[in-house]
């Protein structure tokens, strides 16, 4: 008898120490929410395992936006520790309407920035799934496809003016702080015929928005700290690359280039480049993998134009008039590791939707605020379908 008690007690023992750290430590963050409220022994050991443990590496965020009436929205996640997809509840994007018919669509020009607007309405979010929103003054300017860039405290928004503008180039301030908008200097003459997102690629560092022309490489920078526009360079890395996009790096001064080598009927090579901003020296840190450069391209074999999402020394790649397939490439120095995202949000049913991606770094504070762990309303359904 005594045998049997001692078997079962053996079998109810907690787990805890170093055995539940090292158990917690191949959990996914998904996983861990839940584990951080079986008992406040759990909640210490999973705060100490995302201490103790690396996980930087940042969520790819899809925000779907139905083209027809009512116009809703939906918030998809890919972790890349756990490789799988959840859906977001409780995110409330409120979308200004420019009339009754048609509102306004979400819109994203460098990373982890959501913004969207109206005449009359600007509202801007940044955090990691975009689930908080800031109005602020709408622009002075009536613009119909401009960039946006959050730079510190600062909004900047450039270009992208209605025909009827006497300024196609024109740029506005918004303080956040002082939450004043006044002009500044006009972006420079040299993308005079490019000053929309459409054309233009953005990056971000603690003080200034970078601006790269996706065709020609033509290279701007813009300091909120002095309101000017710093001297333009061209940053095509040779007359063969076609197409780029800029992303931002760890480290303030510099940037990651991601370009198209050859032409849309015929890509030779994805490359990507680090790039300095204090002396726009160059260095080659990668080269997509010929398998995956073919399954980037759409079914008629051309490849127009590409868009990124990236964080620290994480790029997630993808074509923009597609995004079925992406790919992820993270670095270190010079040694890349490529990889797939297994896209199971977009399919037949969303395709017609209105893709926007973001790209954050995702805390455990993050999915409670989201999943409202209080209350265990944890992601049932990990697909994202």
């Amino acid at each position: 008898m005594a045998r049997k008690e001692r078997e079962m007690e053996e079998e109810e023992a907690p787990i805890y120490g170093d055995v539940l750290d090292t158990i917690l430590s191949h959990v996914s963050l998904l996983d861990l929410l839940p584990a951080s409220l079986v008992s406040t022994a759990w909640q210490d050991a999973v705060s100490m395992t995302l201490h103790s443990h690396a996980r930087a590496k940042p969520w790819l965020i899809l925000h779907l936006q139905n083209t027809r009436n009512p116009h809703t929205t939906t918030t998809h996640a890919y972790d890349p520790h756990s490789h799988v997809w959840v859906k977001i509840p409780h995110v409330r994007i409120k979308i200004p309407h420019v009339h009754i018919l048609h509102p306004s669509p979400l819109r994203s020009s460098h990373s982890n920035l959501l913004y969207t607007f109206s005449p009359s309405t600007f509202s801007i979010s940044s955090d990691p799934f975009n689930a908080t929103w800031r109005e602020i003054k709408a622009p002075q300017v009536w613009r119909l496809d401009p960039i946006v860039a959050l730079v510190g405290s600062h909004v900047v928004i450039a270009g992208g003016t209605w025909e009827f503008e006497d300024d196609p180039l024109a740029v506005e301030v918004y303080d956040i702080k002082s939450q004043v908008l006044h002009r500044c200097e006009s972006m420079p003459t040299t993308i005079k015929n490019f000053a929309s997102a459409l054309w233009l690629s953005v990056a971000v560092s603690d003080r200034k928005m970078y601006v790269l022309e996706k065709h020609s490489g033509e290279f701007c920078s813009f300091d909120v700290e002095t309101q000017t526009w710093e001297k333009t360079l061209n940053l095509q890395p040779n007359p063969s690359v076609f197409f780029s996009v800029i992303g931002s790096l760890s480290g303030n001064n510099k940037l990651i280039q991601v370009g198209l080598v050859g032409h849309a009927s015929d890509v030779k090579n994805l490359m990507i480049w680090e790039v300095n901003c204090d002396t726009f020296d160059r260095e080659e840190i990668g080269e997509m993998p010929s398998d995956m450069l073919e399954r980037l391209k759409n079914s008629n074999s051309l490849l127009h134009a590409i868009d990124i999402s990236s964080m620290g020394n994480f790029v997630y790649i993808y074509n923009p008039s597609d995004p079925r397939e992406i790919f992820l490439c993270e670095f270190n120095g010079c040694v890349c590791r490529w990889g797939e995202v297994r896209n199971s949000v977009v399919n037949d049913r969303y395709r017609m939707e209105r893709h926007v991606f973001t790209c954050s770094m995702v805390g455990i504070d993050d999915l409670r605020n989201v999943f409202r762990a209080g209350s265990h309303n944890f992601p049932a359904d990990l697909t994202g379908k």
